[in-house]
């Protein structure tokens, strides 16, 4: 599992914030985000729970996330479709970030990294994991999971990358608000 890290600043300080106040909210943010995180994980029964929730931030120290994002930022850069919807995406969430204030084309440039670190997550999940599996999972469908997946980009998933969208289920709790079983989604191979 990996949540956001210190890129999460970045579309603080496009909404606003000065940076040193938007580096320890992303930290606050990370914290919040990974305790519920870890103990899902141990809720279900998972080893090592802590070692399974990790921080974008992190990734950076493995070679292949680096690699991939390299490839992203060149994506970013060449490919205009990517960049529309990445600079879309950013777009929305720094106007959610900064109170509904519509986001400037200097505040996009700012946090739309936020958006292309997320990038080899959706790409290159098998190699940045060590897995011949991937599955990204968000709670809604996104422009750039549609936009790799509709293969008109430069941009291509790697053989044993999936996506998947999580919904709320309201009979998904047990007794002790811990998420039951029914709550993991069968992903087919690709």
């Amino acid at each position: 599992m990996v949540i956001p890290g210190f890129e999460a600043a970045y579309t603080l300080v496009a909404a606003g914030h000065p940076p040193a106040q938007a580096v320890h909210r992303a930290r606050r943010a990370y914290r919040q985000l990974r305790n519920p995180a870890v103990r899902a994980l141990a809720d279900l029964g998972v080893p090592d729970p802590a070692g399974h929730v990790t921080s974008w931030t992190k990734l950076h120290a493995n070679a292949a996330y680096r690699a991939s994002l390299i490839r992203s930022r060149k994506a970013y850069l060449t490919d205009p479709h990517i960049r529309r919807v990445c600079r879309e995406m950013t777009a929305e969430v720094v106007g959610n970030a900064a109170g509904r204030r519509p986001a400037t084309p200097a505040d996009i440039d700012i946090a739309v990294r936020y958006v292309i670190a997320e990038i080899p997550l959706l790409t290159d999940g098998p190699s940045v994991f060590g897995a011949d599996r991937s599955v990204f999972v968000y709670h809604r469908a996104t422009p750039l999971v549609t936009a790799i997946a509709a293969g008109n980009s430069i941009l291509t998933a790697a053989p044993g990358q999936a996506w998947a969208v999580a919904s709320h289920q309201e009979n998904n709790h047990d007794e002790l608000a811990r998420t039951a079983t029914p709550a993991a989604i069968p992903v087919p191979a690709r």
